[in-house]
């Protein structure tokens, strides 16, 4: 088994075909009280996964192919879904078996309760009941989205940073909460956005920390907001997400390092945020049109 992260190995234990190493993989990242695995295999079915421990959280599993698989909730057989980018959502303080009838491919999504009430009561809803019948199978293409934005990052973790994975993992629970909870939480309006010393405040604490490696909830924490709030109150200020202004911030030190100094692109990379040169340059290249080496190339002729 390949596997990556205490997660993965914690949610691996419970699956006795993946333990086989050549069959089975395991990529998995956690932040804060959010964590994500995919887990993947391709070798003979055979026993059912072992019973899930109780837990106060709810998990949400994104087939990434079709497979068929029967599932029991304390003793009781429930019907699962077998349509690919389908999630079929458990309550995890019911015990939790599966069993698969053929090689399977998903991404599994941890999501506390506790972490959903803190929101909840940053949305001005209290508390909330769910809406939603243990085993639930839907088709959610905004479910299927957010995962799908997570695939690249299980796949290069290293490249994960704090703030890109709280922004995917906070809009994954704003959904579940507007979609699944009983009492809605009330529209509110969104449309100023932050002062100005707040606006500051964060933006400094971002080029601080180029890497990411800065909670969304701190920085919202320093401008005296909620994370929820200040998420969509910095979009209305500069009209782009957190973790987007911050990667735009990368390219534009970049840009003036690749100029105005000799340092190597991999010193570039790691001064401007990035995990390593390749990294880097995959960035660059999308968001320039060309490799930061042929860009100094030109400006300098």
């Amino acid at each position: 088994m390949a596997g990556d992260g205490l997660f993965g190995d914690r949610l691996a234990k419970l699956f006795p075909m993946i333990q086989e190493p050549s069959s089975g993989v395991v990529k998995s990242l956690q932040k804060g009280t959010f964590a994500a695995a995919r887990m993947a295999y391709s070798g003979p079915v055979g026993d059912p996964t072992l019973p899930s421990p109780p837990d106060e959280a709810f998990a949400l599993c994104l087939r990434l192919r079709n497979q068929r698989a029967e599932t029991w909730l304390d003793g009781r057989h429930v019907p699962k879904g077998a349509l690919k980018d389908e999630t079929s959502i458990y309550d995890l303080r019911c015990e939790t078996i599966v069993h698969f009838y053929e090689p399977f491919d998903f991404l599994y999504l941890y999501l506390p309760h506790n972490a959903l009430s803190e929101l909840a009561n940053e949305l001005g809803v209290g508390r909330v009941e769910y809406d939603v019948v243990g085993g639930t199978n839907s088709l959610d293409p905004i479910l299927a989205h957010l995962g799908g934005c997570l695939l690249p990052m299980l796949e290069r973790p290293h490249e994960a940073n704090e703030l890109f994975v709280g922004h995917v993992a906070m809009a994954l629970n704003i959904h579940f909460l507007r979609k699944y909870a009983v009492s809605q939480p009330r529209n509110r309006s969104y449309r100023s956005g932050l002062a100005p010393w707040q606006l500051r405040t964060a933006k400094a604490l971002m080029r601080q920390n180029l890497n990411g490696e800065i909670a969304l909830a701190r920085i919202a924490s320093e401008c005296g907001v909620s994370a929820a709030h200040f998420a969509r109150a910095f979009r209305v200020s500069t009209g782009t997400p957190p973790h987007r202004w911050l990667m735009s911030q990368r390219i534009e030190q970049s840009k003036a390092l690749l100029i105005n100094s000799t340092s190597s692109l991999t010193e570039i990379a790691i001064k401007c945020g990035f995990s390593d040169q390749s990294h880097f340059t995959r960035v660059f290249s999308a968001a320039v049109g060309t490799t930061p080496g042929r860009w100094r190339l030109i400006r300098k002729d």
